[in-house]
């Protein structure tokens, strides 16, 4: 499983005894008067000017000013005693003493641990903010659908394979790690913590809800996954209104830019890509408002394409001394791949690099590796050369490379970006998970489309 950032799915009246307002159409909701009440006895300090409630939300509950906000007032705070992770949890002593048998590669069992096991206490501390969130049946996560409706709707996207790792993951950590465990403690575990379908369960929650705290500690930085009630329940996009921030105490969200009387509070999820969040986080943003969205283009498909016309270069020898010398340079590796991003190629040392090996020809190649093989460095690469206002500067051959690149790219796609923008007016229509696949292949292939058009002009 990839390492989690930031976390959970995209998205009046006075009480004196609760410390922000609730809407007539919240009042009926037993969990969030349950929830708001927890949060005042526990210390959880919300500013009168927040409130939150599913009436105004993008998706299930958020946060709502009701009052309008300056860009640098705190908006609520929680005592870290309040965090939920393996050394808050009631079996804290246990999942101590079994340290070394629950690391994993992905860092998450012993929250995962926590997790299970206070979701299924009924006097856990937490009772009343587990029992708010998650909502498992609005965890639309792609690892939930069957194997034929992802291929269906985000072949190309490279979300099936990040969902194959994730899922192999889970697979690998239950059986080997969680499992043992748990039979390890039968005392401390109801009969559902031995079903991989509950786990899976429990790491969408880690997925989509939980927040990542980097410590430092003797040159070393650990990264420590953990629930962090009422911060999890803000909604995400890219231009983002709020973020939170890690005292030694407390943590507390804070507004970054002045937010008006009814309007939604934002936090962020760090910089993921459509790709990510789709993944993740079960949601995507149409193009383009996710300002970090990208599309990768591997190595593996830029070699085939260079096989495909390497007799303008030298032939197929020459070619596989070329991409040799990449390898052996780490320019290029069987996983990486070219990254373009709304601005253009994000990866110009690597894009640099492969073009110039590429298009030179055998004498060329010879003479350029003698003289590395002399002077024993490298040269400067020019900063900023792909971006969309300067590719159309770059020599033909080099635009011809790039937009060869991206023509083999779109074929991946089961699609066209022409018949998706005719689409693209009736997707609000359709459901959530169909929504989404749609934005996060529709703006890849438009990041595509991009290069290619500046690299018609010039």
């Amino acid at each position: 499983m990839a390492a989690p950032t930031k976390t959970k799915v995209n998205k009046d009246d006075d009480s004196s005894e609760i410390p922000n307002k609730i809407s007539t159409t919240d009042i009926a909701d037993q969990n969030l008067d349950a929830f708001l009440t927890w949060c005042k006895e526990s210390h959880i300090k919300l500013s009168e000017k927040v409130r939150i409630s599913k009436n105004g939300s993008c998706a299930q509950y958020g946060m709502i000013a009701q009052a309008d906000i300056e860009e640098g007032e705190c908006l609520f705070t929680i005592p870290r005693d309040k965090l939920l992770f393996e050394n808050t949890t009631s079996i804290s002593d246990i999942l101590a003493k079994g340290s070394k048998e629950l690391q994993s590669e992905s860092g998450w069992v012993p929250l995962l641990i926590s997790l299970m096991y206070e979701y299924n206490n009924p006097q856990s501390p937490w009772r009343p903010y587990l029992d708010l969130v998650p909502d498992f049946k609005e965890l639309n996560l792609p690892m939930f659908w069957d194997r034929e409706e992802r291929e269906k709707l985000l072949t190309g996207t490279g979300v099936i394979e990040a969902v194959d790792r994730d899922l192999k993951s889970i697979n690998t950590e239950f059986n080997k790690i969680v499992l043992p465990f748990i039979n390890k403690h039968p005392d401390s575990f109801m009969p559902i913590c031995k079903e991989k379908d509950f786990y899976k369960k429990m790491v969408a929650f880690v997925m989509a809800y939980s927040f990542t705290e980097d410590t430092v500690a003797n040159e070393t930085i650990t990264s420590s996954p953990m629930m962090v009630p009422v911060a999890d329940i803000l909604n995400s996009i890219a231009k983002n209104n709020a973020h939170l921030e890690f005292d030694k105490d407390v943590l507390k969200m804070v507004a970054i830019k002045s937010i008006s009387k009814d309007e939604e509070i934002f936090n962020s999820y760090g910089e993921p890509d459509n790709a990510h969040l789709l993944q993740m986080y079960g949601y995507a943003e149409k193009y383009p408002h996710n300002h970090n969205d990208t599309v990768e283009i591997p190595f593996k498909l830029i070699f085939d394409v260079a096989r495909e016309t390497n007799s303008e270069n030298g032939g197929e020898e020459i070619l596989d001394n070329k991409w040799e010398y990449l390898e052996t340079m780490e320019i290029v590796d069987e996983d990486g791949s070219i990254v373009i991003g709304m601005t253009g190629v994000l990866s110009d040392y690597e894009c640099e690099k492969v073009i110039k090996i590429l298009l030179m020809r055998e004498s060329e190649f010879d003479n350029f590796i003698q003289e590395e093989d002399q002077e024993d460095s490298d040269d400067e690469v020019e900063e900023n050369i792909f971006t969309l206002e300067n590719i159309p500067k770059l020599a033909q051959e080099w635009k011809t490379i790039l937009q060869r690149w991206c023509y083999t790219r779109l074929k991946s796609y089961p699609t066209s970006l022409t018949q998706d923008e005719k689409k693209l007016a009736e997707t609000e229509k359709l459901a959530p998970h169909y929504k989404y696949s749609f934005y996060t292949a529709h703006s890849q292939k438009t990041l595509l489309n991009n290069i290619i058009q500046a690299c018609n002009k010039g």
